[in-house]
């Protein structure tokens, strides 16, 4: 019960690449037309359910029928107008956990098939980040509604001044006036880009990219995505960066023979290969939408931004899936060595998590992970 006492803390502060809130969706937006038209579930019960990427702790390892350092887990709110009063759990794939989820909701609907598609597609996926989730339920033809991908509190406020920098020179090609009112017209566009409530204020930009209707909604997203992830990307090599140097100085115990010594060498040596890797992949497609805005605020050419924006989606996937292992790794890491002052594990231990890492880092790519994702036609067994 120790997660579920946090729960309204956690909601609060973490990032939304850990948390996807369904909870939050109901309370703020279920008067939205679009809200029961276009469900994340169809079951009530599982669309009103809190989802959080887990660290899975030693005593909870048994449940899971592979080896795993993070799970998707499922939240049921005893009472959905409070969390203090806490609620069921279950974990996505662990033994026995179809027949247990219908249980827990009373019975598989009508659309039960087509609920644990979505949730092995959350499952699969290494971050609940909205940009991600949206590309991904796409691309699988599931239509969601926008209120479902709405960005926390805590994320809006974390990246509103960084947008604000990101998009002044472009928001200044579509406005003019003096300093002062420059900077209140700026101010609100970029409130109106970091959250659904634009009201028509973008029209000057809409009419700078000269998009309309869906296509300028559609590249509103694939902008905030972008902004989201350039931020992300900065606070998660930080952290990485941090990472990769305290990998060296970890103090192991226990019994170190040679060929132990040797593993651990080439893993560490083999994990910061991989880190670097990640890192240049996200470089290489955060550069495309750099060289697309250059282009547009130093030149105005619009018309490449906007091919840039309509194509956009195409790459949330990747970097997506990226940052999202980067996300859990340095958290982990954090989990597991909380004092960096104090970095001391088994020697057999550290293998294991150097391992681990590597093998989040390496095993699959975004194509991979897209193919091995549920079809439409796919059968599920509990």
């Amino acid at each position: 019960m120790r997660g579920l006492r946090n729960l309204e803390f956690l909601y609060r502060t973490a990032s939304t690449s850990r948390v996807l809130n369904l909870n939050q969706v109901y309370q703020e937006s279920r008067e939205e037309k679009d809200y029961d038209r276009l469900p994340f579930f169809s079951d009530p019960l599982l669309n009103r359910a809190i989802y959080i990427k887990h660290r899975l702790r030693a005593d909870e390892a048994y449940l899971m029928p592979h080896t795993n350092l993070v799970a998707t887990k499922i939240i049921f709110p005893f009472d959905s107008n409070t969390l203090k009063a806490g609620g069921q759990s279950i974990f996505i794939g662990q033994t026995g956990y179809q027949h247990t989820l219908w249980d827990m909701v009373g019975g598989e609907s009508a659309h039960g098939e087509d609920d644990m598609m979505r949730l092995s597609i959350i499952d699969q996926l290494p971050s609940l980040d909205p940009f991600l989730l949206k590309e991904t339920m796409s691309r699988h033809g599931f239509e969601v509604a926008d209120c479902y991908f709405a960005m926390s509190p805590a994320d809006i406020e974390r990246i509103r001044t960084f947008a604000g920098e990101q998009i002044r020179q472009l928001i200044s090609l579509a406005l003019s006036g003096s300093d002062a009112e420059m900077s209140t017209s700026i101010k609100r566009m970029v409130d109106a880009i970091l959250t659904k409530d634009n009201e028509g204020r973008l029209d000057p930009l809409r009419v700078t990219l000269g998009l309309d209707g869906h296509q300028f909604e559609e590249s509103i997203f694939s902008w905030k995505g972008f902004l989201y992830y350039k931020w992300q990307f900065s606070s998660n090599m930080s952290k990485l960066n941090k990472m990769a140097s305290a990998i060296d100085r970890v103090t192991m115990d226990g019994v170190l023979d040679r060929q132990l010594a040797a593993a651990i060498k080439t893993q560490k040596i083999e994990l910061k290969k991989a880190i670097s890797k990640a890192a240049r992949s996200c470089v290489a497609i955060l550069t495309l939408y750099d060289d697309a805005f250059k282009d547009l605020v130093e030149h105005g050419n619009a018309a490449a931004f906007r091919k840039f924006l309509l194509e956009a989606p195409l790459l949330f996937v990747k970097l997506g899936y990226s940052m999202g292992v980067m996300s859990h790794i340095t958290s982990f890491w954090d989990f597991r060595f909380p004092n960096p002052t104090r970095l001391y594990m088994q020697a057999s231990e550290y293998l294991d998590l150097l391992t681990e890492f590597l093998v989040s880092l390496t095993e699959t790519n975004s194509d991979e992970l897209m193919q091995r994702l549920p079809s439409p036609h796919t059968q599920f067994n509990g």
